[in-house]
């Protein structure tokens, strides 16, 4: 791949840039995305980027990866408004540039750091353990504050350099406020995630705390290189029981991912929360109805309904049962008409 690329930046600015495809570089994502390394030749600098698009393999084929690819370009641009132009914190991966009508569409992200977190389980330092636990929970507070649940937190989707986390793959993320669907791998999901929901809990809409049980799950393992498969194995390790209390509880019993770095005591505040603005929606059902008009075979299909809700009985926290996919973005809060119309309808171009 040798080609000029056209995309538009996260502040709504259009780029050329010269992009040759360097092969072999990058690890696999699961169909139906897939992610080359390019390196992108602009007028002032040479940018190595990674670039997600989807492909016509996997279930639902390129009609899925539309959905997924959503995910990635519709997060990144939420925490591009959230930090107000600045680059957001480098814990999650960075959305540099999109194109969602061109023939091929693609996101374009900063490269991956680091390795899979999963290759430290039981083995991380213990001068690592706490810029872990805090570079994690600081990345989920993050979304939190941007409306976002990233549901698929898990070994595989979190990195560790040795100094920083970084959380990545963002196709299954949700605006709070969505009906909740089936997200993330077992055993990282959360129990109103799974696809049989467990008696006494209901799958709801998405919440503020819906990836703390997968952090909280993903930091015990990363730390004693076991998985919390018993609650004995908490109560065994005190000062993990006294961090991860409550933490897999009904999720609107959960603790905050804010609460939990007080624990830590880490007290820094998180970024201001964006306003709810549901022009957002409005402005993606338009860009919708124009893709499926001019791309029919690779629109996405309709969401699926969300199970009807449950009333689960009321019960403590501590007798929570700790028991062992592509998001709704109904009610998405937050990204202007703005963004929206001027930097995501691009149809016809």
């Amino acid at each position: 791949m040798n080609v000029r690329l056209r995309y538009r930046d996260v502040h709504g600015g259009d780029v050329e840039a010269k992009a040759v495809e360097v092969r072999g570089s990058e690890p696999p994502l699961r169909p139906p995305l897939e992610a080359v390394r390019l390196q992108l030749e602009l007028d002032d600098r040479t940018r190595t980027v990674r670039c997600v698009r989807p492909v016509d393999r996997g279930p639902g084929g390129r009609a899925a990866g539309y959905r997924l690819l959503d995910g990635e370009i519709l997060a990144g641009l939420r925490l591009a408004r959230l930090c107000d132009g600045a680059p957001y914190p480098s814990a999650v991966t960075r959305l540099i540039g999109y194109d969602a009508d061109a023939a091929e569409p693609f996101a374009l992200l900063e490269p991956l750091r680091g390795v899979e977190v999963a290759v430290y389980a039981g083995t991380l330092p213990t001068d690592q353990r706490r810029r872990f636990q805090v570079g994690l929970l600081r990345a989920v507070r993050l979304l939190n504050a941007a409306g976002i649940a990233h549901r698929a937190i898990g070994p595989d989707t979190v990195r560790w350099d040795g100094d920083e986390v970084q959380l990545t793959d963002f196709s299954h993320a949700a605006p709070i406020g969505a009906p909740r669907t089936v997200a993330g791998t077992p055993p990282w999901q959360a129990p109103e995630q799974r696809p049989r929901v467990a008696d006494g809990w209901e799958r709801g809409t998405v919440g503020p705390n819906d990836d703390v049980w997968a952090a909280g799950r993903l930091i015990f393992h990363v730390l004693t290189g076991e998985d919390l498969d018993d609650r004995d194995k908490l109560a065994d390790r005190p000062e993990l029981a006294e961090l991860l209390a409550g933490v897999f509880g009904d999720p609107d019993r959960r603790p905050s991912a804010q609460a939990l770095l007080h624990r830590l005591g880490e007290a820094d505040p998180p970024p201001r929360p964006l306003p709810p603005d549901p022009a957002f929606l409005r402005g993606r059902e338009q860009f919708f109805a124009q893709r499926h008009r001019k791309h029919p075979h690779t629109a996405p299909a309709p969401e699926p309904a969300p199970e009807p809700r449950a009333t689960a009985p009321a019960r403590p926290e501590a007798q929570a049962p700790l028991r062992g996919s592509a998001g709704s973005w109904v009610l998405w809060a937050g990204i202007a008409a703005l963004v929206v119309v001027a930097g995501y309808l691009m149809l016809g171009r």
